[in-house]
């Protein structure tokens, strides 16, 4: 375990909450897609065989973290393959784990649905980003112009609101 990891865990779920915001987990899976972006092949990189990869590395951490019997930060970190993607994701499903409130008991599997559904969200906009950017728009139509009212109709009006 690193330094910075290790004083993140003397640290109360308040406290990492306060330090690293509720937006925590959901950057260090953004982090995650961005390195497996990053890292791809160029002359194979696209958006498709990296949803690909990122839903590989998604599935071979949450397959550890279903076998954790007893949670440690040991048994949070066996069996992490070395790759940065690996790295951001478990770290990701440690702080979610640490930022869980301690009194009325914290489930693994509680954490594993909270990172399954960021884990989501980022991949649904991160293909609706890509679908932005790379499918054809129609041309939006110009709004119509508005036409000042002529001084009979402002008169008119005027009269209608007294």
């Amino acid at each position: 375990m690193s330094w910075e990891a290790f004083r993140l865990t003397s640290r109360s779920p308040t406290e990492l909450l306060h330090t690293l915001g509720p937006h925590g987990v959901d950057h260090l899976i953004r982090q995650a897609l961005d390195v497996l972006w990053r890292e791809y092949p160029e002359d194979r990189r696209t958006f498709e065989n990296v949803r690909r990869r990122a839903q590989e590395v998604f599935d071979r951490n949450m397959k550890t973290w279903a076998s954790i019997k007893k949670p440690s930060p040991q048994a949070f970190f066996e069996n992490l393959l070395p790759y940065a993607a690996d790295g951001f994701m478990r770290q990701a499903m440690v702080l979610c784990w640490m930022m869980m409130p301690r009194t009325g008991g914290r489930d693994v599997g509680d954490v594993r649905k909270i990172i399954t559904r960021i884990y989501q969200r980022n991949i649904d906009a991160w293909k609706s980003d890509n679908d932005l950017f790379t499918k054809s728009r129609k041309p939006s139509k110009a709004p119509a112009a508005r036409k000042k009212p002529s001084p009979k109709s402002a008169k008119k009006s005027a009269r209608k609101r007294k």
